[in-house]
């Protein structure tokens, strides 16, 4: 295993559970560790300000458009749950009137 893969392998021990103190060269895992969560944080940081942005600009909209897909999925749901019920209903009343005939 050449030197930077076991450097990238260790370096994430948050999440194979291994120790910083096996690699070979420390610094350089470090190193390239605080690489990785500057340019992860800098990322997070252009995120966060394209969505202020966003709502700043198309929010009341965005907002509008949430609330009719809600509304949507919530009468889509009552369909399918009234469709389960009679199906329900359906099955138990052709298994009374096959085997439970009075």
């Amino acid at each position: 295993m050449e030197k930077s893969e076991n450097c990238q392998k260790l370096t994430k021990c948050s999440e194979k559970h291994e120790d910083l103190i096996e690699c070979e060269d420390v610094i350089e895992c470090l190193l390239r560790r605080f690489e990785e969560t500057s340019s992860e944080a800098w990322e997070e940081v252009f995120k966060e300000i394209l969505k202020e942005k966003i709502r700043a600009k198309w929010g009341a909209e965005l907002e509008h458009g949430a609330a009719a897909y809600v509304e949507a999925m919530d009468k889509s749901w009552q369909a399918k749950v009234a469709a389960a019920k009679a199906q329900y209903e359906f099955k138990e009343g052709m298994i009374k009137a096959i085997f439970y005939k009075e």
